[in-house]
């Protein structure tokens, strides 16, 4: 029994003898990247239906007054970006069923569709394209994109065609405008 009461007390004294452990610390970094995108949240899409576009002279209606639904329409954009860019393109309307036109007589409406931005300090950019030209017209907003329902407006107007007197080819006209909007990197 001494031999065991011997044996633990010097176990005993060899635990109290040995060197604490210190505490170890550091720090680690962590970190992540965010790309520059915009996204629709509602789809630039749809349509708008300008119904009879000519007056009872066969000339174009300028104003498009037999339009059903009105001549805007909203989307909702999301863009992290700080300057994001617009750019709108309109296609003239054109009744591709008239492939050759008389003299006085046209197969192609002109539009100008215009788009409103709403900015996050409150201003709005607008940027407007003529059908009439080829390729699109883009802008920055100069803001960042507002973070609100409806932050992006078309309006299509201003028919026109290429000679003010031209009486217009029966038939279905058909054009299209094309909306980008991108970040900035």
């Amino acid at each position: 029994m001494k031999k065991l009461v011997l044996s633990a007390l010097f176990a005993g004294s060899m635990l109290s003898a040995a060197p604490a452990f210190a505490q170890a610390s550091g720090s680690v970094d962590v970190s992540g990247t965010v790309a520059a995108r915009c996204s629709a949240v509602t789809p630039l899409s749809g349509s708008i239906t300008l119904g009879e576009l000519a007056k009872t002279d066969g000339t174009v209606d300028t104003a498009f007054s037999n339009n059903t639904g009105g001549l805007s329409r909203n989307f909702t954009v999301k863009c992290n970006g700080a300057n994001p860019k617009v750019s709108v393109e309109a296609k003239p309307l054109i009744n591709a069923a008239a492939t050759t036109t008389a003299a006085g007589y046209t197969n192609t409406v002109h539009y100008t569709a215009t788009v409103v931005a709403m900015g996050a300090k409150g201003t709005n950019a607008t940027i407007a394209d003529q059908s009439v030209t080829t390729g699109a017209t883009s802008a920055p907003i100069n803001d960042r994109l507002a973070a609100v329902t409806n932050n992006i407006a078309l309006t299509v107007g201003a028919g026109a065609t290429s000679e003010a007197t031209a009486i217009l080819d029966a038939g279905t006209y058909a054009g299209k405008v094309e909306i980008t909007i991108a970040p900035t990197a």
